[in-house]
């Protein structure tokens, strides 16, 4: 009987110009500037405005503890995107403080480690947003995977990239990203 095992091998080319996916939103409920800030956070589009809403809501806004976290979690996405890493990490950090049980602050510090080339940490916290939940599993995936291919887990990085267009079929950087996996079957 012969059997056949899979083989991964993947190529580095185009995997740091693309990053990780970056970090992603929490939803807020409600109006005023906490919802404002959710919604800079999702459109991506204006971020320093977007954080000057978010430093509005958590200076002026009476929030419960739920939603203050995911004020702070979405100004570090915004921050993360203006490339004041530190910052955002600070602010996942306290979004995780206030609020330990929603998965997306996990997986925002996750990215922010990726950045810092400290992949071990990265793949602890996105693996506890996983298992929390999230609003977007498709991104803590993404960031996964990312991280496994950094430390050469290959197998589990293809995987997960798999993972991501099950759950959001048509997204283009994990598509993007499997173009470099090479799949080989080999008997053993």
């Amino acid at each position: 009987m012969r059997v056949s095992h899979l083989l991964f091998v993947t190529s580095f080319g185009t995997l740091l110009a693309l990053g990780p996916a970056g970090a992603q939103t929490v939803v807020t409920l409600g109006k005023g500037y906490a919802h404002d800030c959710f919604v800079y956070a999702k459109a991506g589009t204006d971020p320093t405005d977007g954080v000057a809403v978010c430093d509005q809501a958590l200076k002026e806004e009476v929030l419960i503890q739920k939603d203050r976290a995911a004020t702070f979690d979405n100004r570090g996405v915004m921050l993360d995107q203006l490339g004041k890493t530190d910052r955002a990490s600070e602010d996942f950090h306290m979004a995780i403080t206030l609020n330990e049980s929603q998965g997306d602050p996990y997986v925002n510090l996750g990215s922010i480690l990726i950045k810092q080339h400290r992949y071990g940490e990265a793949l602890d916290q996105i693996n506890k947003g996983i298992a929390l939940g999230m609003s977007y599993p498709h991104i803590g995936y993404y960031d996964r995977a990312i991280a496994e291919e950094l430390t050469g887990s290959y197998k589990e990085s293809y995987y997960d990239y798999k993972k991501v267009l099950e759950l959001e079929p048509g997204y283009g950087p994990a598509t993007e990203r499997l173009k470099d996996f090479i799949v080989v079957t080999k008997p053993s």
